[in-house]
């Protein structure tokens, strides 16, 4: 096995300070879709170097601090995770969070404060003080990290995930390796679906229901994900809107694939999410705005060619 070497770097400004964040490795952007307000946390192999997930949890909204604790307590012990906060990553975040960043190494997480520009490069079950970080309440941070890795590993294929609610763009798509996964008639209104066997990331099924025109299509779309199996992943991006309508029934089947938010989705709200048939409750990837669009990417193992 040969090595090599990779440079972390994140970077954070409060909304006093610019109101940005970017996280690069070997100075080339990680691979966010969108970097919005609260957390902007990447999960970095530490062993190839390569990146796992890259989302945000914006702390504003209810339940974000538990999906972030959620997601570093899931965690092998040793992955490297960054965070860099956008505007404000204060609000909200409850002592469960704290303790999620205290256990990837940090020490100042107890310091951030309303629009504090911090930034974090951590690492699973490190002792506190041990991550790289940096924490202001007058101007942006940086901090880095070198990381030895393998040379050997293989890239891994990335599956992205966008949505933007009629307020905020009116626009959907769900990508694989950039590139648009097409759904029939076109990525419209309502609930884009793409099913894939989890395994292989075959793609299985894409379609689109639009419950606004039609009432019936949210039990259409509940019966597509009742009548998955543990072998198949669902990405899911809302255009346009997908609250009116919304049956009972469909926001059952949603957290059946993980979803924790999807009882707070509002008219024409963003929401995003890749998840999998009966896994543990609120175990998705996902996110939600009212305000503006969300997307996140993920890196997936054992594929073949998404088609």
């Amino acid at each position: 096995m040969t090595s090599s070497t990779v440079t972390i770097t994140v970077q954070s400004a409060g909304g006093f300070m610019g109101d940005s964040a970017l996280i690069t490795l070997n100075n080339q952007e990680i691979g966010f879709i969108h970097y919005n307000r609260g957390l902007n946390v990447a999960v970095i192999d530490e062993v190839t170097g390569q990146p796992l997930v890259c989302t945000t949890f914006d702390t504003f909204l209810p339940g974000n601090a538990d999906r972030f604790a959620d997601l570093v307590e899931q965690l092998p012990s040793g992955q490297i995770v960054a965070i860099a906060v956008k505007d404000d990553g204060s609000a909200n975040l409850n002592q469960r969070a704290k303790r999620a960043c205290q256990s990837l190494g940090s020490r100042q997480v107890y310091g951030l404060r309303f629009r504090t520009s911090w930034a974090l490069i951590g690492q699973k079950d490190a002792q506190p003080g041990i991550a790289q970080e940096e924490l202001s309440d007058y101007s942006n941070v940086v901090c880095s990290r070198l990381l030895p890795v393998s040379a050997d590993a293989v890239k891994r294929p990335s599956l992205g995930v966008i949505s933007a609610g009629g307020n905020q763009g009116n626009f959907a798509q769900i990508t694989w390796n950039n590139q648009e996964i097409g759904i029939e008639g076109g990525y419209q209104r309502g609930l884009n679906v793409v099913v894939f066997n989890r395994h292989d990331t075959t793609q299985q099924i894409s379609r689109s229901f639009d419950l606004f025109a039609n009432p019936e299509n949210a039990d259409a779309f509940a019966q597509l994900i009742e009548d998955c199996s543990p072998e198949h992943g669902i990405a899911i991006a809302v255009k346009d809107d997908a609250f009116v309508n919304l049956s009972e029934r469909a926001k059952q089947a949603c957290e059946s694939i993980g979803s924790r938010l999807i009882r707070h989705l509002q008219f024409r709200s963003s929401w995003a999410i890749v998840g999998y048939k009966d896994t543990l409750a609120d175990s998705a990837i996902e996110q939600l705005s009212h305000e503006q669009p969300v997307g996140f990417r993920v890196w997936l193992e054992n594929v073949s060619e998404l088609s």
